[in-house]
């Protein structure tokens, strides 16, 4: 396996194990959300947005690992 392919895998394994940890958290947010009311609620709904958008921009990420399009990221020049 080239070591550009190598090095993407390192990062789509790193990325997939951020992800699972995010939905641990968003599990966990959306449990407490329903014990919340007023600004507790909005807070913790403000955390389950943050959550949802790193989660959604990790999967987006990992698409474009898998589909070629942050190939040039790993060239060897440095760039």
């Amino acid at each position: 396996m080239p070591p550009a392919d190598v090095e993407k895998r390192i990062v789509s394994r790193f990325l997939e194990r951020c992800n699972r940890y995010a939905s641990e958290q968003l599990e966990r947010y959306h449990r407490d959300a329903r014990h919340k009311q007023g600004l507790a609620a909005l807070e913790i709904q403000d955390k389950i947005s943050h959550w949802t958008a790193y989660q959604v921009f990790n999967e987006y990420t990992l698409a474009e690992l898998a589909d070629g399009t942050l190939d040039d990221w790993f060239d060897d020049d440095g760039s």
